[in-house]
């Protein structure tokens, strides 16, 4: 029996070194990579990817894996988390999008259960819950990093379709993202 492929495309060494140890540990034959020029071209049963990768882009990542293996099972992590690229992520193929720092219990439920939104989605309707709306800051912040994909990262393009100076964009992203 054939051990089944895990790919992990991280830019650090130390996260990328213990993620591999926990899932060779868990019996995958894991290929810990950390640049788009790396992935193979054989088949890969799951991935985990990170988004802000030191010369690639992790979404570009999951298109060239998708290519290779259209039924791997890819999990986007960040540490940057934002909805535009939470949905960029899941319209190229990524099947979860996670937050950094995440747990190995939650990067196993994201890569493993076949209906984890839908589980965690059940557990919530039972309690009280109320949606909250987003901050303005936080729509603002997500809506430039929207603009900043579309443009593929040129900041001097994406000031002039926000109609921002590029050094006023580049002070607006320098900030920390706001927390709601």
């Amino acid at each position: 029996m054939t051990k089944k492929k895990f790919l992990i495309i991280e830019d650090n060494e130390d996260f990328r070194s213990s993620l591999a140890l926990e899932f060779e540990d868990k019996g995958f034959e894991v290929i810990p990579i950390e640049s788009i020029n790396q992935i193979p071209k054989t088949n890969i049963d799951y991935a985990i990817v990170d988004l802000r990768l030191k010369n690639d882009n992790g979404i570009k990542c999951v298109e060239q894996i998708q290519q290779n293996s259209p039924n791997c099972r890819i999990v986007m992590l960040t540490g940057y988390p934002s909805l535009a690229t939470a949905v960029k992520a899941i319209k190229k193929g990524a099947i979860n999008y996670l937050a950094k720092p995440a747990n190995m219990q939650q990067l196993e439920k994201a890569l493993f259960e076949e209906e984890f939104i839908e589980t965690e989605n059940k557990k919530n309707t039972n309690a009280t819950f109320i949606p909250l709306a987003p901050s303005l800051a936080r729509h603002e912040r997500e809506y430039i990093e929207y603009i900043l994909s579309e443009c593929n990262g040129n900041i001097t393009s994406a000031a002039k379709r926000l109609g921002l100076h590029r050094q006023s964009l580049q002070r607006k992203l320098k900030k920390y993202p706001p927390k709601s």
